[in-house]
């Protein structure tokens, strides 16, 4: 598939911008559960470092979050998003700890999270992502991707200075290259893009069929974890948040099924406004709901319509 690269950057910038300088919520306010407010207060401009448990932590640039773990023998880390984040980025894991950054993992293909590798592979680390992304950067190249040293076909166990980074892989999803990640305290997953707590999906949803994105996040509602860290938002969220999304996706392919099949001869004709209003009864609460919807309800449109 051919992805559409410019219109994603355009609704990320779009994403940034809707999130303006507030105070921060508690830990304990972010892990409410579903549907929590607190997860729309956050400053997409902030660059920080938040430590979840000993030796693990998330940073943030500019409205996209990562993961890195440190250990006794050196600093794995994940997504190094462009050039300018990822020297800001191993300039914050710098004042953490001098060890040797051994390993950088790709959460999947997409250029807004895996541009500025070389900053790291010039550090000494090891560059691994999933066998699938290698033919989309060879397919739309990119030279401030750096491509992978090695590459995993499905479930692999990061092991580094007696820590571990379970990376799992579920499929075709949001890409069909997609790594979700579990550190040992196996109380958190890193979810990048498949679930932005509090968020409606990107307008476009370009990659991949809506089922597989739920079949999905049931899977990993059937994993035993408590706390997520998105791609983009808050730094901790309660693991409704995948629910949240799931059952997002699942009114929106419901909705737009039975919109369609009420007019026989013209199935698509003119149902935007009512699939709006019917999701806006339940999830008009969620970030940028209005600026995505129609994209959404196309995107499931051209589902049901074309097979695509």
């Amino acid at each position: 598939m051919v992805r559409a690269f410019g219109m994603l950057v355009v609704t990320l910038m779009a994403f940034v911008g809707s999130a303006g300088a507030q105070d921060a919520p508690s830990r304990e306010e972010l892990l409410k559960p579903a549907p929590n407010p607190a997860w729309n207060q956050f400053n997409a401009g902030q660059v920080d470092v938040k430590e979840l448990y000993p030796g693990f932590y998330t940073f943030h640039a500019y409205g996209t979050r990562n993961i890195f773990m440190v250990t006794d023998e050196g600093v794995i880390v994940t997504d190094p998003v462009n050039d300018a984040t990822a020297k800001l980025y191993l300039a914050e894991i710098r004042k953490i700890t001098d060890k040797p950054i051994k390993y950088l993992v790709y959460s999947h293909d997409h250029w807004d999270h895996v541009e500025g590798g070389q900053i790291f592979k010039e550090e000494g680390a090891e560059i691994i992502a999933h066998e699938n992304c290698v033919p989309s950067f060879f397919d739309t190249p990119n030279p401030k991707i750096a491509l992978p040293d090695t590459t995993i076909a499905g479930n692999h166990t990061l092991e580094l200075g007696g820590r571990t980074l379970e990376l799992m892989y579920f499929g075709a999803n949001h890409s069909d290259c997609m790594l979700i990640m579990r550190p040992d305290n196996k109380d958190y997953l890193f979810i990048v893009d498949l679930v932005t707590p509090g968020g409606s999906p990107l307008s476009i949803m370009a990659d991949y069929y809506p089922h597989h994105m739920i079949r999905t996040l049931k899977e990993i509602e059937r994993l035993d974890f408590k706390y997520m860290v998105g791609g983009h938002g808050v730094w901790i969220a309660d693991r409704s948040a995948v629910t949240e999304r799931r059952e997002y996706l699942e009114d929106l392919m419901r909705i737009v099924k039975e919109e369609a099949g009420a007019d026989a001869a013209n199935p698509f004709l003119d149902i935007t406004d009512k699939v709006k209003a019917r999701m806006a009864e339940k999830w008009s609460y969620l970030r940028n709901f209005d600026r995505n919807i129609e994209g959404n309800i196309k995107r499931v449109e051209s589902y049901y319509g074309i097979g695509w």
